[in-house]
């Protein structure tokens, strides 16, 4: 009697499951490389701005305006060197940077690992824009993973850039001139800096949470009124992964209020999505951008 061959479907259904969790792992591994290469594609966003002070001989002066560069993991100095080396193709009048120049990756603040690489990589970067060129100068503000002003302005030694929070920064041009005041998070009392502008001149708060929005608008000029011609924040990385339409980053309420783009009030407000990301290289409805303003004469 000839014996009976045994049922392969347990072998079927062990094959079918490695094939499925291959799949899986393919179609994870395709979506997390798309969210790493949507992070890695930088926008350069163009936009004019209308300013009822702006002097006449300030018309078509041209700012880039780059926040959030967040240095970790492939998100390299080297890297960003090289961005800034196309850009300076767009020959910027004015570079303005709005803060966090590095950031622990998700890795080290799991294991409460931060500090000095950051540092040592803030000193990269601004060594690699060491040679960009913006005629009318290279200003920035501190965010809130870039410690104190004493490490900031340290790592920003021979870069030619200028660490402006808490102060007015005169920009001439020979003819005319307009104020930077800087917004960021080493402190900084915004209502003595707008204490010190008339009503009737040029200023732009470079700030790096869009939610001192308040505090720029509350703030009066030295003659009264409002003082501030148009505002630029960063910070929120536009959300940065978004999932349901929750972001994964952690925002106030303000800050969801003001969660990317342009934004009417007394003077316009832009808050980029910035160019780095926080924690690790990933972005999912958001893009990696900075942005070139053509300031015009309204």
């Amino acid at each position: 009697m000839a014996a009976k061959k045994k049922p392969r479907s347990g072998r079927k259904r062990r094959r079918w499951g490695l094939i499925a969790g291959l799949t899986a792992l393919a179609l994870i591994g395709a979506g997390a490389l798309g969210l790493h290469l949507n992070a890695r594609v930088v926008h350069v966003r163009y936009a004019e701005a209308a300013l009822s002070d702006l002097p006449a001989s300030f018309d078509g002066t041209r700012i880039l305006f780059v926040t959030d560069v967040d240095l970790c993991g492939a998100n390299t100095p080297g890297a960003v060197g090289r961005l800034f080396g196309r850009l300076q193709a767009l020959k910027p009048d004015l570079l303005l940077l709005g803060g966090d120049y590095a950031s622990a990756s998700l890795l080290d603040r799991l294991n409460g690992r931060s500090g000095a690489d950051e540092f040592a990589a803030r000193q990269a970067f601004f060594a690699a824009i060491a040679d960009f060129d913006a005629p009318l100068g290279k200003l920035a503000v501190s965010g809130d993973n870039d410690g104190g002003a004493d490490a900031l302005q340290l790592a920003m030694l021979g870069s030619g850039v200028r660490l402006i929070d808490g102060s007015i920064c005169a920009v001439s041009n020979g003819t005319d001139a307009i104020a930077i005041v800087g917004v960021g998070e080493t402190g900084g009392d915004v209502a003595a800096c707008a204490a010190q502008i008339r009503a009737d001149q040029c200023a732009i708060a470079l700030l790096h949470r869009p939610s001192r929005v308040v505090d720029v608008r509350i703030a009066e000029a030295a003659d009264g009124g409002a003082w501030a011609d148009l505002l630029l924040a960063g910070h929120t990385h536009g959300g940065q992964v978004q999932l349901f339409g929750r972001s994964v980053l952690s925002l106030d309420d303000a800050e969801k209020r003001f969660l990317s783009g342009w934004y009417t009030g007394a003077a316009p407000l832009l808050v980029s999505q910035g160019l780095g990301c926080e924690g690790a290289n990933f972005r999912l409805g958001s893009s990696a951008e900075v942005w070139l303003i053509t300031l015009r004469c309204r």
